[in-house]
């Protein structure tokens, strides 16, 4: 029985040759020591694969910049339907204060800044430089949060830049609230097994019960975070303690290795709140 052959018995002959000296460059790269295998994979990388590397590293950047705008479109039609929801709120108020003679209130703000991560999803860093833009007045330590939830604290700023923590630091604590009832607490993280981390919430009354599902806000004290960021959901009671209050495993609102872009707190500051007048002294006779 006769085998047909692909291609000329030339091209087949200089395959054979090919994949022998191949696998003689093979055994003969392997063969050498580190520092010379080394000298040479430097010698390839910036000669023969440069133009390869460097086009890989093109479309490296180019999917991670795809990724940022479509997350910056997804913040934004967040804000876009928050800010909606809270204008209705925001003129009720107004006319309260009116009506009331209260003074007008100071409005708090926020900033945008990017937040460059250091290695948050393997445990070897809690930390985070923080970017601004120019003219942002800092008021240290900020909270760093996204329209989806608390990111961290900002603790110390040089110029445009911050360092900050993710609430991933063994030392991170925010008082919370939780969105339906009236329960208080206080938010720490806890490791739950290798490369994981969770939150857990402590101090809850014991009379007081917070179902599996519900949203933990920050409550504002402490003057750090403003009232009403989500932090996150409670998942099931974890334990007892002394027999007064209940802790509860929550699941975060925001893991640190998704944040590529957060928003700073800009409380107002103490000059430019408007005191509330006080009656002065009845006049005589009355």
């Amino acid at each position: 029985m006769r085998y047909l052959t692909v291609g000329r018995r030339e091209s087949q002959r200089r395959d054979l040759f090919l994949a022998a000296g191949l696998c003689l460059a093979a055994l003969f790269l392997s063969s050498l020591g580190l520092q010379a295998q080394l000298a040479i994979t430097l010698g390839l990388r910036s000669t023969v694969l440069a133009p390869f590397l460097a086009a890989h590293r093109m479309f490296e950047r180019s999917a991670d910049l795809a990724e940022r705008v479509e997350l910056l479109g997804a913040e934004r039609d967040s804000l876009a339907v928050r800010e909606l929801q809270n204008a209705d709120l925001a003129e009720e108020n107004r006319q309260l204060r009116v009506i009331a003679g209260l003074p007008e209130r100071v409005l708090e703000g926020f900033a945008v800044g990017e937040v460059v991560a250091g290695a948050p999803e393997s445990g070897g860093s809690h930390s985070f430089l923080f970017r601004v833009g120019p003219d942002v007045d800092l008021r240290l330590p900020a909270g760093v949060s996204t329209p989806r939830g608390l990111v961290g604290v900002l603790r110390s700023a040089r110029g445009r830049t911050g360092l900050g923590e993710f609430w991933t630091h063994p030392d991170f604590r925010v008082a919370v609230r939780a969105a339906e009832i009236p329960a208080t607490g206080i938010v720490r993280p806890i490791v739950t097994g290798p490369g994981e981390t969770l939150m857990l919430l402590e101090g809850v009354p014991d009379q007081t019960e917070v179902p599996d599902g519900s949203l933990l806000l920050t409550s504002g004290i402490g003057g750090v975070h403003p009232s009403g960021i989500p932090v996150g959901t409670v998942l099931e009671e974890r334990e007892s303690r002394s027999g007064w209050s209940r802790s509860y495993l929550v699941q975060p609102a925001v893991g640190p290795g998704q944040v590529r872009v957060g928003l700073v707190w800009l409380p107002a500051s103490p000059e430019s709140t408007v005191p509330v007048p006080t009656p002065g002294p009845a006049p005589e006779g009355e």
